[in-house]
Protein backbone atom coordinates (compact mmCIF):
# COMPACT_ATOMS: atom_id res chain seq x y z
CA UNK A 1 0.00 0.00 0.00
CA UNK A 2 1.02 3.64 -0.23
CA UNK A 3 1.76 5.90 2.73
CA UNK A 4 3.44 9.20 3.55
CA UNK A 5 6.53 8.24 5.52
CA UNK A 6 8.23 10.85 7.69
CA UNK A 7 11.92 10.03 7.16
CA UNK A 8 13.68 13.22 8.30
CA UNK A 9 12.71 16.84 8.95
CA UNK A 10 11.21 18.27 5.75
CA UNK A 11 11.23 14.81 4.13
CA UNK A 12 7.94 12.91 3.97
CA UNK A 13 7.68 11.20 0.57
CA UNK A 14 4.99 8.85 -0.66
CA UNK A 15 6.31 5.30 -0.29
CA UNK A 16 5.17 1.77 -0.95
CA UNK A 17 5.00 0.07 2.45
CA UNK A 18 3.83 -3.26 3.79
CA UNK A 19 0.12 -3.71 4.49
CA UNK A 20 -0.63 -3.70 8.24
CA UNK A 21 -1.82 -6.97 9.78
CA UNK A 22 -4.40 -6.75 12.57
CA UNK A 23 -3.64 -8.47 15.87
CA UNK A 24 -6.25 -10.47 17.75
CA UNK A 25 -7.84 -7.36 19.27
CA UNK A 26 -7.21 -5.01 16.37
CA UNK A 27 -8.73 -4.07 13.04
CA UNK A 28 -7.37 -2.47 9.92
CA UNK A 29 -9.21 0.59 8.68
CA UNK A 30 -9.28 1.74 5.08
CA UNK A 31 -8.71 5.47 5.47
CA UNK A 32 -11.20 7.69 3.64
CA UNK A 33 -10.51 11.05 5.30
CA UNK A 34 -7.52 12.20 7.35
CA UNK A 35 -6.92 15.79 8.38
CA UNK A 36 -3.54 17.46 8.23
CA UNK A 37 -3.01 18.67 11.80
CA UNK A 38 -0.80 21.60 12.71
CA UNK A 39 1.10 19.35 15.13
CA UNK A 40 1.99 17.10 12.19
CA UNK A 41 3.16 20.09 10.15
CA UNK A 42 5.41 21.09 13.05
CA UNK A 43 6.50 17.47 13.39
CA UNK A 44 7.33 17.44 9.67
CA UNK A 45 9.70 20.40 10.14
CA UNK A 46 11.25 18.83 13.23
CA UNK A 47 10.58 21.96 15.29
CA UNK A 48 8.78 20.25 18.17
CA UNK A 49 10.81 17.08 18.55
CA UNK A 50 7.58 15.12 19.10
CA UNK A 51 7.71 13.03 15.92
CA UNK A 52 10.52 10.49 15.51
CA UNK A 53 11.28 9.03 12.06
CA UNK A 54 10.55 6.70 10.47
CA UNK A 55 6.85 7.25 11.12
CA UNK A 56 3.54 7.39 9.31
CA UNK A 57 1.75 10.33 10.92
CA UNK A 58 -1.97 11.10 10.83
CA UNK A 59 -4.28 10.98 13.85
CA UNK A 60 -7.47 12.79 12.73
CA UNK A 61 -9.21 10.21 10.58
CA UNK A 62 -12.19 8.10 9.67
CA UNK A 63 -12.75 5.21 7.33
CA UNK A 64 -14.14 1.73 6.77
CA UNK A 65 -13.10 -1.42 8.64
CA UNK A 66 -11.25 -3.66 6.20
CA UNK A 67 -10.04 -6.60 8.33
CA UNK A 68 -11.02 -7.76 11.81
CA UNK A 69 -8.82 -9.55 14.35
CA UNK A 70 -9.96 -12.89 15.79
CA UNK A 71 -10.72 -11.49 19.23
CA UNK A 72 -12.72 -8.47 18.09
CA UNK A 73 -16.45 -8.43 18.79
CA UNK A 74 -19.06 -5.82 17.91
CA UNK A 75 -17.41 -4.72 14.67
CA UNK A 76 -17.25 -6.22 11.22
CA UNK A 77 -15.83 -5.54 7.80
CA UNK A 78 -17.56 -2.58 6.17
CA UNK A 79 -18.39 -0.69 9.36
CA UNK A 80 -17.79 3.06 9.12
CA UNK A 81 -15.73 4.34 12.05
CA UNK A 82 -13.83 7.26 13.44
CA UNK A 83 -10.86 6.59 15.69
CA UNK A 84 -9.83 7.95 19.08
CA UNK A 85 -6.02 7.98 18.66
CA UNK A 86 -4.80 8.08 22.28
CA UNK A 87 -3.76 4.55 23.29
CA UNK A 88 -3.63 4.15 27.06
CA UNK A 89 -2.84 1.40 29.56
CA UNK A 90 -6.08 1.48 31.58
CA UNK A 91 -4.12 0.55 34.71
CA UNK A 92 -2.16 3.58 35.93
CA UNK A 93 -3.56 6.01 38.50
CA UNK A 94 -4.68 8.56 35.92
CA UNK A 95 -6.43 5.94 33.80
CA UNK A 96 -8.22 4.54 36.85
CA UNK A 97 -9.71 7.95 37.69
CA UNK A 98 -10.75 8.66 34.09
CA UNK A 99 -7.90 10.98 33.12
CA UNK A 100 -6.57 8.61 30.49
CA UNK A 101 -5.26 11.51 28.41
CA UNK A 102 -2.58 11.74 31.12
CA UNK A 103 -1.76 8.02 31.11
CA UNK A 104 1.80 7.37 32.24
CA UNK A 105 2.24 4.86 29.39
CA UNK A 106 0.34 6.79 26.76
CA UNK A 107 1.06 6.38 23.06
CA UNK A 108 -0.72 7.76 20.05
CA UNK A 109 -1.73 6.60 16.59
CA UNK A 110 0.14 8.80 14.14
CA UNK A 111 2.28 10.23 16.95
CA UNK A 112 4.54 7.34 17.91
CA UNK A 113 2.56 4.49 16.34
CA UNK A 114 2.02 4.41 12.58
CA UNK A 115 -1.04 6.43 11.64
CA UNK A 116 -3.46 7.34 8.90
CA UNK A 117 -1.49 9.13 6.17
CA UNK A 118 -1.81 5.80 4.43
CA UNK A 119 -4.31 3.70 2.55
CA UNK A 120 -4.82 1.50 5.63
CA UNK A 121 -3.98 1.73 9.31
CA UNK A 122 -3.94 -0.80 12.14
CA UNK A 123 -6.11 0.22 15.10
CA UNK A 124 -6.89 -1.39 18.48
CA UNK A 125 -10.62 -2.16 18.49
CA UNK A 126 -10.97 -0.29 21.78
CA UNK A 127 -10.20 2.96 19.92
CA UNK A 128 -13.12 2.66 17.48
CA UNK A 129 -16.26 4.78 17.47
CA UNK A 130 -19.01 3.75 15.12
CA UNK A 131 -20.18 6.56 12.84
CA UNK A 132 -23.87 7.20 12.19
CA UNK A 133 -24.86 6.41 8.61
CA UNK A 134 -25.67 10.07 7.98
CA UNK A 135 -22.21 11.28 9.00
CA UNK A 136 -19.71 12.05 6.24
CA UNK A 137 -16.15 10.77 6.51
CA UNK A 138 -14.92 14.37 6.54
CA UNK A 139 -17.04 15.08 9.60
CA UNK A 140 -15.78 11.86 11.15
CA UNK A 141 -12.19 13.00 10.71
CA UNK A 142 -13.02 16.30 12.44
CA UNK A 143 -14.19 14.63 15.65
CA UNK A 144 -10.66 14.45 17.08
CA UNK A 145 -9.74 18.15 16.75
CA UNK A 146 -13.19 19.16 18.01
CA UNK A 147 -12.67 16.94 21.06
CA UNK A 148 -9.37 18.71 21.77
CA UNK A 149 -11.13 22.08 21.54
CA UNK A 150 -14.04 20.95 23.71
CA UNK A 151 -11.66 19.89 26.47
CA UNK A 152 -10.00 23.31 26.37
CA UNK A 153 -13.44 24.90 26.71
CA UNK A 154 -14.36 22.54 29.55
CA UNK A 155 -11.18 23.36 31.47
CA UNK A 156 -11.62 27.12 31.07
CA UNK A 157 -13.68 28.38 34.03
CA UNK A 158 -16.19 30.78 32.59
CA UNK A 159 -19.53 31.86 33.98
CA UNK A 160 -22.52 32.14 31.66
CA UNK A 161 -22.01 35.08 29.27
CA UNK A 162 -18.43 35.55 30.50
CA UNK A 163 -15.93 37.08 28.09
CA UNK A 164 -12.97 35.24 26.61
CA UNK A 165 -10.15 35.87 24.14
CA UNK A 166 -8.82 33.12 21.90
CA UNK A 167 -5.28 33.65 20.62
CA UNK A 168 -4.69 31.80 17.36
CA UNK A 169 -7.35 31.14 14.74
CA UNK A 170 -6.07 27.89 13.34
CA UNK A 171 -8.19 24.75 13.40
CA UNK A 172 -8.00 24.25 17.17
CA UNK A 173 -8.51 27.92 17.96
CA UNK A 174 -11.53 28.14 15.67
CA UNK A 175 -13.08 24.97 17.06
CA UNK A 176 -12.44 26.30 20.57
CA UNK A 177 -14.42 29.41 19.67
CA UNK A 178 -17.25 27.12 18.57
CA UNK A 179 -17.02 25.09 21.79
CA UNK A 180 -16.94 28.20 23.97
CA UNK A 181 -20.03 29.48 22.20
CA UNK A 182 -21.77 26.19 22.98
CA UNK A 183 -20.66 26.55 26.61
CA UNK A 184 -22.45 29.88 26.88
CA UNK A 185 -19.62 32.39 26.52
CA UNK A 186 -20.60 36.01 26.03
CA UNK A 187 -18.16 38.14 24.06
CA UNK A 188 -15.50 36.09 22.27
CA UNK A 189 -12.46 37.96 20.95
CA UNK A 190 -10.37 36.25 18.27
CA UNK A 191 -6.73 37.31 17.90
CA UNK A 192 -4.52 36.33 14.97
CA UNK A 193 -2.14 37.84 12.41
CA UNK A 194 -4.00 36.48 9.39
CA UNK A 195 -7.09 38.20 7.98
CA UNK A 196 -8.40 35.05 6.33
CA UNK A 197 -8.34 33.16 9.61
CA UNK A 198 -9.97 36.07 11.41
CA UNK A 199 -12.76 36.07 8.84
CA UNK A 200 -13.21 32.37 9.56
CA UNK A 201 -13.28 33.16 13.28
CA UNK A 202 -16.15 35.57 12.74
CA UNK A 203 -17.94 32.91 10.73
CA UNK A 204 -17.78 30.38 13.58
CA UNK A 205 -18.88 32.77 16.30
CA UNK A 206 -16.26 35.36 17.32
CA UNK A 207 -17.76 38.73 18.24
CA UNK A 208 -14.61 40.82 17.89
CA UNK A 209 -11.55 40.38 15.70
CA UNK A 210 -8.05 41.66 16.44
CA UNK A 211 -5.23 41.49 13.92
CA UNK A 212 -2.23 41.67 16.25
CA UNK A 213 0.02 42.53 13.32
CA UNK A 214 -1.91 45.78 12.85
CA UNK A 215 -3.29 46.54 16.33
CA UNK A 216 -1.93 46.25 19.86
CA UNK A 217 -4.01 43.33 21.16
CA UNK A 218 -3.67 44.40 24.80
CA UNK A 219 -5.08 47.84 24.03
CA UNK A 220 -7.75 46.37 21.76
CA UNK A 221 -8.99 43.95 24.43
CA UNK A 222 -8.88 46.67 27.07
CA UNK A 223 -10.98 48.92 24.82
CA UNK A 224 -13.57 46.14 24.63
CA UNK A 225 -13.82 46.05 28.41
CA UNK A 226 -11.34 43.26 29.06
CA UNK A 227 -11.89 39.52 29.26
CA UNK A 228 -12.42 37.03 32.07
CA UNK A 229 -10.39 34.26 30.44
CA UNK A 230 -7.92 33.60 27.64
CA UNK A 231 -7.27 30.49 25.57
CA UNK A 232 -3.83 30.37 23.95
CA UNK A 233 -3.93 28.13 20.86
CA UNK A 234 -0.54 28.76 19.24
CA UNK A 235 2.19 27.67 21.64
CA UNK A 236 5.11 30.05 21.10
CA UNK A 237 6.70 32.68 23.34
CA UNK A 238 5.00 35.70 21.74
CA UNK A 239 1.50 34.33 22.19
CA UNK A 240 2.14 32.72 25.59
CA UNK A 241 3.50 36.04 26.84
CA UNK A 242 0.48 37.84 25.41
CA UNK A 243 -1.92 35.41 27.06
CA UNK A 244 -0.98 36.52 30.59
CA UNK A 245 -1.37 40.20 29.69
CA UNK A 246 -4.97 40.00 28.51
CA UNK A 247 -7.24 38.73 31.31
CA UNK A 248 -8.65 40.87 34.06
CA UNK A 249 -7.05 40.62 37.50
CA UNK A 250 -7.89 37.22 38.95
CA UNK A 251 -8.61 35.83 35.49
CA UNK A 252 -7.75 32.50 33.94
CA UNK A 253 -5.46 31.44 31.09
CA UNK A 254 -5.72 28.07 29.35
CA UNK A 255 -2.77 26.92 27.27
CA UNK A 256 -3.65 24.53 24.48
CA UNK A 257 -0.96 25.56 21.98
CA UNK A 258 1.89 23.04 21.93
CA UNK A 259 4.53 24.14 19.45
CA UNK A 260 7.66 25.44 21.19
CA UNK A 261 9.20 23.19 23.86
CA UNK A 262 10.03 26.27 25.97
CA UNK A 263 8.46 29.74 26.22
CA UNK A 264 9.24 32.86 28.24
CA UNK A 265 6.52 34.79 30.09
CA UNK A 266 6.34 37.63 32.61
CA UNK A 267 5.99 35.77 35.91
CA UNK A 268 5.05 38.97 37.73
CA UNK A 269 1.93 39.27 35.58
CA UNK A 270 0.79 35.89 36.86
CA UNK A 271 1.71 36.43 40.52
CA UNK A 272 0.73 40.03 41.18
CA UNK A 273 -2.56 39.76 39.30
CA UNK A 274 -3.41 36.33 40.75
CA UNK A 275 -3.91 34.71 37.38
CA UNK A 276 -4.42 30.98 37.10
CA UNK A 277 -2.67 29.31 34.18
CA UNK A 278 -3.47 25.73 33.22
CA UNK A 279 -2.61 23.41 30.38
CA UNK A 280 -4.95 21.12 28.50
CA UNK A 281 -4.00 18.05 26.50
CA UNK A 282 -6.08 15.82 24.29
CA UNK A 283 -9.45 14.76 25.69
CA UNK A 284 -11.28 12.18 27.77
CA UNK A 285 -15.07 11.94 27.44
CA UNK A 286 -14.95 14.85 24.99
CA UNK A 287 -14.29 12.52 22.05
CA UNK A 288 -17.71 10.93 22.40
CA UNK A 289 -19.24 14.34 23.13
CA UNK A 290 -17.71 15.76 19.95
CA UNK A 291 -19.03 12.90 17.85
CA UNK A 292 -22.51 13.42 19.28
CA UNK A 293 -22.39 17.19 18.77
CA UNK A 294 -21.48 16.74 15.11
CA UNK A 295 -23.98 13.92 14.54
CA UNK A 296 -26.80 16.00 16.05
CA UNK A 297 -25.92 19.00 13.91
CA UNK A 298 -24.91 21.18 16.85
CA UNK A 299 -21.56 21.87 15.19
CA UNK A 300 -20.50 21.60 11.56
CA UNK A 301 -16.70 21.53 11.62
CA UNK A 302 -16.46 21.00 7.87
CA UNK A 303 -16.77 24.77 7.35
CA UNK A 304 -13.06 24.81 8.19
CA UNK A 305 -12.11 22.30 5.49
CA UNK A 306 -10.81 24.27 2.51
CA UNK A 307 -9.26 21.53 0.40
CA UNK A 308 -9.52 17.77 -0.05
CA UNK A 309 -6.72 16.09 -1.97
CA UNK A 310 -5.42 12.59 -2.75
CA UNK A 311 -2.64 11.10 -0.65
CA UNK A 312 -0.21 11.64 -3.53
CA UNK A 313 -0.52 15.42 -3.03
CA UNK A 314 0.55 15.08 0.60
CA UNK A 315 4.26 15.89 0.18
CA UNK A 316 3.64 19.15 -1.65
CA UNK A 317 0.80 20.16 0.68
CA UNK A 318 2.92 19.58 3.77
CA UNK A 319 5.72 21.65 2.28
CA UNK A 320 3.32 24.45 1.32
CA UNK A 321 1.71 24.51 4.76
CA UNK A 322 5.07 24.42 6.55
CA UNK A 323 6.50 27.28 4.49
CA UNK A 324 3.35 29.39 4.72
CA UNK A 325 2.72 29.21 0.99
CA UNK A 326 -0.69 27.62 1.54
CA UNK A 327 -3.12 29.71 3.58
CA UNK A 328 -5.76 27.13 4.43
CA UNK A 329 -7.29 26.34 7.79
CA UNK A 330 -7.86 22.60 7.32
CA UNK A 331 -6.74 20.30 4.53
CA UNK A 332 -8.09 16.76 4.21
CA UNK A 333 -6.37 13.89 2.45
CA UNK A 334 -8.46 11.11 0.91
CA UNK A 335 -6.32 8.05 0.10
CA UNK A 336 -9.19 6.55 -1.93
CA UNK A 337 -8.91 9.28 -4.58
Amino acid sequence: MQALVYENPWQMPLRDVQEPEPGDHEVTVEVVAVGICGSDVHGYTGSTGRRTPPLIMGHEFSGVIDRVGRGVTGYQRGDCVTVQPLITCGECENCRVGRYNLCSRRSGIGMNVDGAYAERVRVPAAQLYRMPETLSFTKGAMVEPLAVAMRAANLTPLHLAGSVAVIGAGTIGLLTITALRMKGAGRIVAIDVDEHKLEMAERVGADALVNSRKTDPVEAVRALGGVDAVVEAVGITATAALSVQLPRNGGHVTWIGNSAPEVTINMQQVVTRELTVSGTYGFTHEFGDALEAIARGRIDPTVLVEQTAPLSKGPELFHALATGNANMVKVMLDPTL
